[in-house]
C-alpha cells in the first residue's frame, strides 16, 4: 500500500514545478474558448511525464496514466480528476510580480490553481503508476465560465477507453482557511438559466409621454415583479433565485426608447423549482408588459444542472481527509450554493465528489472573493490540493493505506 508519507515526499519533491507552472498560467490567463496556450502548455507538461493524453471539444485535453501494479479490487477501477483552465474578463489588481500580461483578463476563479494542482497530482501518481491498478484520467477541461466545457468534454468521449467510473475535483475556497477542505453531501451548487428579456413598446419624446409606450417604466416594473415570484411561490425554506444583472435601453436624455433588453439568471436545487420559475418568469413578464400595452418575449436558455455529490462517497472522502489533515482542518457545507459549476455533467456520469480548498492565509490585505481583481490564492494550499486528489484516487483503487 502507498503510504501519506511517501506522496508527501513527492509532493515536496515537484512542488516548485507546480508553483512555476501555475504562475505561467497566472501570468497568461485565457477567456473561454480562446485557450489555445493554455492547451498547449498543458499537454507540453503531460508530454514531458510521458503521459499519453487525448484532445477533444476546443482544446480539451485528457491524459491517461494506466497502473502496472495490482489490478483494484473494489468498485471503482478507472479515476478521473478534473481540473478547469479558462479565466475572467477582469482586470487584476495584486500587484504580483506575476501579475497577468493580458489586459483585462484574470485567473480570479482559481481556474490556475485548479489546473496546477492536477498537474501535481499527475505529476506525483507518475511515480507510483507501478504500484496500483486501473487507470487515471487528467481531465483538464475549457470553458467553464461560459460554454458548458464539461458536458461537450464528456460527449466527445473524455470517460471512455479506458471507462471512468468515479470522478473527483476540487474548487478553492476564498473565505476558508489555506489548507482547509470542506465536503457538501448530495445537493451542492444550484442548476442554472439564463434569462433574456426583450420589451417592445413605441418611441416617443420625453416631453410627450403619452404618444408612446415607455419600455424603461414597463422593464422596470418587471424587475420589481420578478421579486415576488421566489418571495410568493417558494416556501422560505426552499432555494431558489431570479435576478436581473442587466437593463439596456435608450440612448439620450430626452428620448423615450421603444425597445428595452433585460438580461438575468434563474437559480435552482431541484428540477421542479426551476421549471416553476421558469413558467412564472414568463407568465409574469408577459402579463406585466401587457398591462403598458406593450410587448415582451422571453428567452430561456438552460445551463447547468444541479451539482449532486453522491452522498455516501463524500462522507468515505470527508472521513479520510479527517484522517490526512485532521479532523479540525475539515468542514461540512452548511447549506448549498446557489452558485453554477458545470462539475454536475460529470456527477450525472458516475460517482462524484467536488469539494473545496482553502486558500485564505488571513495576511492578504484585503478581503478575498472569487471573481475579484484582488483575488490571491495562498500556492501552499496546492500541497493539499495534490494530497488529497492523489491519495483518493489511489484509496479509490485500493492502492493507499
Amino acid at each position: 500500500m502507498i503510504t501519506r508519507q511517501e506522496v508527501s515526499a513527492v509532493i515536496e519533491e515537484v512542488f516548485q514545478d507546480v508553483i512555476a507552472f501555475r504562475r505561467d498560467l497566472h501570468m497568461h490567463p485565457e477567456l473561454s474558448g480562446q485557450e489555445e496556450r493554455t492547451s498547449a502548455r498543458i499537454q507540453e507538461e503531460l508530454s514531458k511525464l510521458d503521459i499519453p493524453f487525448g484532445t477533444n471539444w476546443q482544446r480539451a485535453v485528457f491524459g491517461t496514466l494506466a497502473g502496472t501494479g495490482p489490478a483494484p479490487t473494489g468498485k471503482y477501477t478507472g479515476v478521473g480528476i478534473r481540473a478547469d483552465f479558462d479565466a475572467l474578463p477582469i482586470t487584476e489588481e495584486t500587484g504580483l510580480p506575476y501579475a497577468s500580461q493580458n489586459t483585462g483578463v484574470m485567473h480570479a476563479c482559481g481556474h490556475d490553481v485548479h489546473t496546477a494542482t492536477l498537474l501535481g497530482s499527475a505529476m506525483v501518481l507518475k511515480r507510483f503508476a507501478n504500484r496500483f491498478g486501473g487507470a487515471v484520467k487528467f481531465l483538464f477541461q475549457p470553458s467553464e465560465e461560459k460554454e458548458g466545457g464539461a458536458k461537450n468534454m464528456i460527449d466527445a468521449g473524455c470517460m471512455e477507453n479506458p471507462p471512468v467510473n468515479a470522478v473527483l475535483g476540487l474548487h478553492i475556497h476564498a473565505g476558508l482557511q489555506s489548507g482547509d477542505l470542506q465536503f457538501c453531501p448530495g445537493p451542492m451548487n444550484a442548476a442554472t438559466c439564463t434569462l433574456y428579456i426583450d420589451v417592445e413598446g413605441v418611441g416617443c419624446h420625453g416631453a410627450h409621454p403619452d404618444t408612446g409606450i415607455d419600455t424603461i417604466v414597463v422593464a422596470s416594473h418587471i424587475v420589481t415583479a420578478l421579486q415576488a415570484i421566489t418571495a410568493r411561490n417558494l416556501a422560505p425554506t426552499t432555494p431558489g433565485i431570479v435576478t436581473i444583472g442587466s437593463f439596456h435601453a435608450g440612448t439620450k436624455s430626452n428620448i423615450i426608447p421603444g425597445t428595452a433588453r433585460l438580461e438575468g439568471t434563474l437559480r435552482a436545487m431541484t428540477t421542479d423549482v426551476m421549471d416553476l420559475l421558469k413558467e412564472r418568469v414568463k407568465l409574469t413578464v408577459e402579463n406585466v408588459a401587457a398591462a403598458f400595452g406593450a410587448k415582451a418575449t422571453v428567452t430561456l436558455e438552460d445551463g447547468c444542472p444541479c451539482l449532486v455529490n453522491d452522498p455516501a462517497l463524500t462522507e468515505v472522502f470527508m472521513d479520510y481527509a479527517g484522517e490526512l489533515f485532521g479532523t479540525e482542518h475539515i468542514h461540512r457545507m452548511p447549506v448549498p450554493s446557489l452558485g453554477g459549476d458545470d462539475f454536475a455533467y460529470f456527477t450525472q456520469y458516475c460517482d462524484g465528489v467536488y469539494f473545496g480548498l482553502g486558500v485564505t492565509t488571513g495576511n492578504e490585505g484585503c478581503e478575498q472573493k472569487l471573481h475579484s481583481e484582488f483575488l490571491c490564492p495562498d500556492e501552499e494550499a496546492m500541497k493539499n490540493g495534490i494530497l488529497m486528489e492523489v491519495m483518493t484516487a489511489l484509496k479509490l483503487l485500493g492502492a493507499a493505506e
